[in-house]
């Protein structure tokens, strides 16, 4: 891979985290264009093979245990200290940030980012317990970058989560998501209801099926609310239009997509997360309830859906209608590729050092 403007100038840097594989990819991107990057993130047995810093072998990978107290204050710390770099890059903003700022004052870097995906900000910064600690490291920080333009506040910049459109790519369908149904439907977020609204999209799954539409939903077997979507799936009686399947390795989510009618992406957040940014370098119709026009210089081409009503009615427009790719990678190419992610990176990395 090769991008113009892009050159390594023997900069090294620590990234620690890895916040839903966007730190990982961007880590090995950067390393195959020369930088010198090292991913320090926590174990995270729990999510499997979702998390690719728990089946990679690359050594410039390095995970730790983070459970007790002292796990995540001294053990942290000292592993963040190992480090003399030019730049760390936190891809949360709570104790991660501290410990690179401490690294910082004693000159083992020279500058430290703060890139907020979700939660740090959406959440732990209006807790009373540690939200002090996620604002200091905001102030503190050197720049502060937000995947999503909701997360947006003064002082703080959109860098949105890079897709790998080599490998997200429209093409033909594999797997048989039918599975005798006329019609397949897929819903990979995890099943978090506040942020995703599984719950709304079952409900008009029950819509569609009641006016004749036979539709298969795919859901992914994951998430914190995954036990209270199959319960709603039972009490609409939806057994019969409902799969769950395993967490879904990210190198095969492409099948799943280009294998789907449409993609029903999320509501509840108003951005593009990234399903929505995977299943539009598919050419899919993607369902989101996207708010946020102002934060790119042209509007993403989404199937947006506010309500129940609204997602029941463009499904049916897009069934009745058969159009099930439509004209969407050019967006994701334009804006949220890697080459336009990283180059925005890089000179960020080059501004910060040359003050």
């Amino acid at each position: 891979m090769k991008y113009l403007g892009m050159q390594k100038l023997g900069l090294d840097i620590l990234f620690i985290e890895n916040i839903a594989n966007v730190s990982y990819n961007i880590a090995k991107k950067l390393r195959e264009l020369g930088w010198n990057v090292m991913l320090l993130t926590r174990e995270n047995p729990s999510a499997g093979i979702l998390d690719q810093s728990n089946v990679s072998n690359e050594p410039w990978v390095k995970t730790f245990p983070c459970y007790s107290l002292f796990d995540k204050t001294f053990r942290y710390l000292n592993r963040v200290l190992e480090y003399n770099v030019d730049i760390i890059h936190c891809h949360y903003a709570l104790e991660q940030g501290l410990y690179a700022l401490f690294s910082k004052s004693l000159r083992k870097t020279k500058r430290v980012i703060i890139h907020c995906h979700g939660t740090d900000l959406r959440d732990t910064s209006r807790s009373w317990r540690y939200g002090w600690i996620v604002n200091i490291n905001l102030k503190l920080a050197d720049k502060v970058f937000v995947s999503t333009p909701d997360l947006l506040r003064n002082g703080v910049e959109l860098l949105s989560n890079p897709i790998d459109i080599s490998l997200f790519k429209p093409n033909k369908p594999i797997l048989d998501l039918k599975m005798g149904h006329d019609f397949a439907i897929f819903l990979p977020s995890r099943h978090v209801w506040k942020h995703k609204r599984q719950d709304l999209f079952l409900k008009a799954l029950r819509v569609l099926v009641d006016k004749g539409y036979d539709c298969n939903l795919i859901m992914v077997n994951y998430g914190p609310d995954l036990n209270r979507s199959k319960m709603l799936v039972n009490k609409l009686k939806l057994e019969n239009n409902v799969c769950f399947v395993p967490p879904i390795h990210p190198s095969d989510m492409p099948s799943y997509y280009n294998s789907s009618d449409i993609v029903w992406a999320q509501m509840g957040l108003g951005h593009l997360g990234l399903v929505c940014l995977e299943a539009m370098a598919c050419n899919k119709p993607t369902f989101v309830d996207f708010i946020y026009d102002t934060a790119y210089p042209e509007p993403p081409p989404v199937i947006r859906v506010y309500n129940l009503k609204d997602i029941i009615d463009k499904t049916i427009e897009i069934l009745d209608s058969k159009k099930f790719n439509l004209e969407t990678r050019w967006w994701v190419t334009k804006y949220s590729s890697y080459q336009s992610v990283l180059g925005k990176l890089i000179r960020t990395y080059y501004a910060l050092l040359s003050k």
